[in-house]
């Protein structure tokens, strides 16, 4: 089978990936200790990839390379600082320091990760409802501002915040600007948190405790007590804006960039997952019905979620690369700019959610612990889906859009093909019923009846870009074909009832495909290039042997008589139980 993966120069960080630095925790460390490995990992990473503001701002090759280094499974948290210290910290820092020289040199601290930078948007009482913040910068009559969290509901949620990491920290919070009591709409500020050591004054965080099974990272609430900023702090004009929503999604317009960014996180999770769960099933073995061995790959029920899996692999990372050139078009309209990274972040997580599970489930108990990668990357994925626009919340704003026809979507290359004839046929069912209210798309029926429909109507969009990217890219046609049988199997009705497909026609498709990759096993796993980066266990007899020998082993010379009365008895005389006296 021809190479399938498009990545053929090795990623800088595959020495990293060999340093003790990232061997695996000792879990007996403090938290603080592990937190503290995260931000080192973070800077590590950071600086063999030297991203410049440029490569940030104009979104060129190594900021996307970045987001798809192999190496972030081995740290889900130090990824989460990566991407908000260049994504959404300098990447809203950075255009105005290019007209700024106040500006360039804490701008250059951040992309040297001489300190660290956070992104203070989202409030406890306001997330998805966020042009609606409470966190106010009243203009003062020195004209300095005065940055206050105002109620409880306005703490700023989630970004690190606390002095860890052994650094100085600084963050771009978006708040209400207050002139003359007048709301100005939002707008970034630069504001100092703490020296590495301690909070600045009037500023509070408090740390969230650990997300389950991700890799530690001060998660906090962060609170302002009437903080005074210098003039310089505000990021933009003091002006009200002409729209103030348009106003909100130029000042927050890295979110989308981060929506599209940080979705490509699912293809590096598939590809450590299947090479974990792909390996652990050659090497593991059951007693056949011949007494010899056998590998558990034999089984039907074990080669389908590995093989769906390299599927989406390969595919999706023909996606990604399509999506990111639609993405940076200067000729494209900003609203369809955002429903391709909405599209492609609704099928990435779609993909990852449902594999990351199945190959967990089919590494059995194994696939329970963290340490063998597959879990850990099912629940840092969790965070990734929620993160720079909720799944579901993107969804339902697209298609709600799309349905109402205030604008369109790359129309498909081939509408002959089964993906986009699902697509088509979706969203013509969903218009009728739209048609049928005769309702405006905040009524009450369309909340019932559409709301629902939503990211089905997105993730087939999805569908069809990723199958046409992967034909242009010219993935394996074998690949290609299990994926759209995988994608066929998710709505399996539509194509029976619509047109005609059986269920035996719909299984035999996905048999013959499989059947075909099947040989080529050890390749494709080869090909995913994540043997650098796997310090799962169970790859491998070595590695096992290796862990076991590391694990806290306990002996003794005890003795115990668990059950009264079964020492040696006089011959004769029969020892009487409570059975025996029935």
């Amino acid at each position: 089978m021809a190479s399938l993966s498009s990545t053929t120069i090795p990623s800088v960080t595959v020495p990293l990936a060999a340093t003790p630095l990232f061997k695996r925790a000792n879990p007996a460390l403090s938290l603080d200790e592990r937190t503290e490995i995260t931000y080192q990992r973070a800077r590590a990473i950071s600086r063999a990839y030297k991203l410049t503001a440029q490569d940030v701002v104009f979104l060129r090759p190594k900021f996307w390379q970045l987001h798809t280094d192999q190496i972030s499974p081995m740290d889900g948290a130090a990824t989460t600082l990566i991407t908000i210290q260049y994504n959404l910290a300098a990447g809203t820092l950075a255009p105005f320091a290019f007209k700024r020289a106040d500006l360039q040199p804490l701008l250059k601290q951040i992309m040297d990760f001489d300190v660290s930078a956070q992104f203070l948007l989202s409030e406890v009482g306001h997330g998805l409802d966020s042009p609606n913040l409470e966190t106010t910068a009243t203009l003062l009559p020195s004209g300095e501002f005065d940055l206050n969290t105002p109620s409880p509901s306005a703490a700023k949620w989630m970004p690190p915040t606390a002095p860890k990491g052994g650094m100085p920290r600084v963050a771009i919070v978006i708040a209400r600007l207050m002139v003359n009591g007048e709301n100005r709409g939002v707008r970034p500020f630069v504001v100092a948190l703490g020296d590495g050591q301690q909070m600045c004054k009037g500023i509070t965080s408090k740390v969230l405790p650990t997300r389950a099974g991700a890799k530690p990272v001060d998660h906090a609430l962060t609170y302002f007590d009437h903080v005074r900023l210098p003039a310089q702090a505000l990021l933009g004009s003091l002006d009200m804006p002409q729209d103030l929503r348009q106003n909100f999604l130029s000042v927050i317009w890295r979110v989308g960039v981060g929506s599209l960014a940080l979705s490509t996180l699912s293809i590096t999770a598939l590809k450590a997952s299947v090479y974990v769960a792909g390996r652990y099933s050659i090497r593991r073995t059951v007693t056949g019905a011949d007494g010899a061995p056998m590998p558990i790959i034999a089984f039907r029920t074990q080669q389908l979620p590995i093989f769906h899996t390299l599927a989406q692999v390969f595919v999706l990372e023909a996606y990604a690369k399509s999506a990111a050139e639609q993405f940076i078009s200067p000729n494209i309209d900003p609203r369809v700019r955002h429903g391709i990274a909405a599209t492609l972040k609704a099928v990435m997580l779609q993909h990852c959610q449902s594999s990351l599970y199945s190959l967990a489930e089919r590494c059995g108990a194994q696939g329970l612990f963290e340490h063998n990668q597959i879990i850990e990357s099912q629940l840092e994925m969790r965070g990734v889906a929620i993160a720079e626009g909720d799944v579901l919340a993107l969804c339902i704003r697209l298609a709600s859009e799309l349905l109402i026809g205030r604008y369109e979507m790359p129309a498909p290359a081939d509408p002959t093909s089964l993906l986009a004839r699902h697509e088509a046929g979706l969203f013509d069912e969903a218009r009728q019923v739209v048609a049928n209210l005769g309702e405006g798309h905040r009524s009450e029926g369309f909340n019932r009846l559409i709301l629902p429909l939503c990211q089905p109507l997105i993730e087939a969009i999805g569908h069809r870009m990723a199958y046409e990217a992967a034909v242009k890219a010219k993935v394996n046609p074998d690949l290609i074909a299990l994926y759209v049988a995988g994608v066929v199997k998710y709505d399996a009705s539509w194509y029976i009832e619509y047109l005609g497909l059986g269920r035996r026609a719909i299984h035999e498709m996905e048999d013959r495909a499989l059947t075909v990759a099947l040989p080529h096993l050890e390749d494709l796993l080869e090909e995913t290039g994540a043997r650098p980066y796997c310090i799962a266990p169970i790859v491998s007899d070595e590695s096992w042997e290796g862990f076991v020998q590391s694990l806290p082993h306990f002996g003794g010379d005890a003795s115990m008589q668990l059950i009264p009365g079964t020492m040696a008895q006089t011959a004769g005389s029969p020892y009487e139980t409570p059975i025996s006296r029935l």
